[in-house]
């Protein structure tokens, strides 16, 4: 059987695929040319544009945060504002096809301005121990561990979990992947002004109370979220070195998002 044109298959989908050509095309234009006048590199713009989530009306922003149940609040955003059924295997890797919009879709002159836009801004945070922790064992522990990034940090297989903590502490923030990088300049705080941040530790409770507030549903699709239980196992890996490394490496995720400096008991 002959395969349908764009046409053939109805006016829904001609409109949907048209609005993601220009979605792309806007992308494009916010990356490349710098439309927003963000500044940086083009990979920076980049990780601007795709690490924001703005609801389809406009009224919520919500920007990702690795190791912090990331791929579950994205999932679950993504489907509680679709206009019709996601499919069960659904991954938003062209952001221009998926319901949650982006900065470039908005067509802002200037990055600020999403401040002004959109009405409620949020993100989740973790504890700096348990997310580096958890970085580290999804990372560079087990049978699997990641050789790409070990290379990242001009280190090879094994890394104890101390040296791991001395070499993010030797890198800037731009230069640290968005695993383990400061979370204050990973959800861009010297850009975005946060209406809320929702703690890790408390995920369910409070991204749901977030759910009901704009959706009036919830239904969390979970996806990994704490597989690694960091928060259980910190006395297993914190050395005194690997501490004081982290509590100056992360000082100002500690201060703005107020988590004691101590390092949790069991």
């Amino acid at each position: 059987m002959a395969r349908k044109s764009l046409a053939q298959r109805g006016p829904i989908a001609y409109v949907r695929a048209m609005n993601s050509l220009i979605r792309a095309v806007n992308y494009l234009r916010f990356t490349a040319f710098d439309t927003a006048g963000l500044g940086g590199t083009y990979e920076e713009r980049e990780r601007f544009d795709s690490a924001i989530f703005i609801s389809p009306r406009r009224d919520f922003l919500f920007t990702k945060n690795e190791k912090c149940g990331n791929n579950t609040a994205r999932m679950t955003l993504q489907h509680l504002s679709a206009d019709r059924p996601l499919p069960e295997n659904f991954r938003d890797v062209n952001r221009w096809a998926a319901p949650m919009l982006m900065p470039s879709d908005l067509g802002i002159s200037r990055a600020e301005d999403l401040n002004t836009l959109i009405p409620f801004k949020f993100a989740i945070v973790r504890n700096p121990y348990a997310r580096l922790l958890s970085c580290y064992l999804s990372k560079f522990a087990g049978s699997n561990p990641k050789d790409n990034l070990a290379k990242r940090l001009g280190m090879t297989m094994p890394i104890s979990f101390t040296d791991f903590a001395l070499r993010v502490k030797d890198q800037t923030p731009a230069e640290m992947d968005p695993h383990w990088r400061v979370q204050y300049f990973n959800v861009f705080c010297d850009r975005i002004r946060y209406d809320r941040f929702v703690k890790f530790e408390n995920y369910e409770t409070e991204f749901n109370e977030l759910m009901l507030r704009f959706f009036g549903r919830t239904g969390i699709r979970n996806v990994r979220k704490g597989a690694q239980r960091a928060e259980l196992k910190l006395a297993d890996y914190y050395t005194p070195v690997a501490t004081k490394a982290v509590r100056e490496t992360y000082a100002i995720d500690f201060r703005t998002f107020g988590y004691s400096t101590e390092l949790p008991s069991a």
